[in-house]
């Protein structure tokens, strides 16, 4: 089953589900102000239903708000309109191939999707690329691999939901990730969660050695 169909079959019951884990979500609504440039370009991945589309349209001079699933993107226009803000733009489309060109964003905001993604080096290159070099991304990521319990209870999920965590990550393997793709870190920390969450800043790298790399 593709990404996109099983995100498809999850939408009705997203927001349900997302209520399992939001523990951190007001502390991560709270940075937005502060991590995420005012008066810009912003691209959020992986949107879902909106969980933080509203705070970042607060911030954002145009806001373009995506995710892989039609369903989940017809939910978050819904959500969108009924909020009344005009300055987003909701689109379906994969972290993998943006429909963006290079450097054209001042921010790309991705939440809690990297560690669901089949591959998410792939994805954190296509940010790097549409990002400014003055840009930032800010990527708060469920850590499934922090330590032992976490790394059973998601696996013994994943026997049970299709909302399963591909990549494991603690938070130092997040940080690595994030900084092989071309990015420099500039703030991680742990929030407190059934799953803790990695709330990561980085800004794109100029050392033109790590870009031959990453290209």
């Amino acid at each position: 089953m593709t990404e996109a169909r099983i995100w498809d079959r999850l939408a009705g019951r997203y927001d349900t589900i997302v209520r399992l884990f939001d523990t951190s979500y007001g502390r991560v609504r709270e940075r937005l102000a502060t991590d995420i440039p005012a008066g810009g370009r912003v691209l959020e991945i992986a949107a879902g239903t909106g969980q933080f589309t509203i705070e970042l349209a607060r911030v954002a001079d145009h806001l373009v708000a995506t995710d892989i699933s039609p369903a989940m993107v017809e939910r978050l226009r819904q959500r969108i309109t009924e909020a009344g803000l005009g300055k987003v733009e909701c689109a379906v489309m994969s972290a993998y191939a943006l429909d963006a060109p290079d450097a054209s964003f001042d921010a790309v905001f991705c939440a809690n999707a990297l560690h669901v993604m089949d591959e998410p080096t792939r994805a954190l290159a296509e940010f790097r690329r549409v990002l400014r070099d003055d840009g930032v991304l800010v990527a708060p990521t469920f850590l499934h691999g922090v330590d032992g319990f976490r790394r059973t209870l998601s696996r013994s999920l994943s026997l049970i939901s299709p909302f399963v965590a591909h990549t494991r990550f603690g938070l130092a393997a997040l940080e690595q990730a994030i900084t092989g793709a071309g990015f420099e870190v500039t703030h991680a920390e742990k929030m407190s969660g059934l799953f803790p969450l990695g709330y990561v800043v980085a800004r794109p790298t100029t050392d033109s050695d790590a870009l031959r790399e990453i290209r």
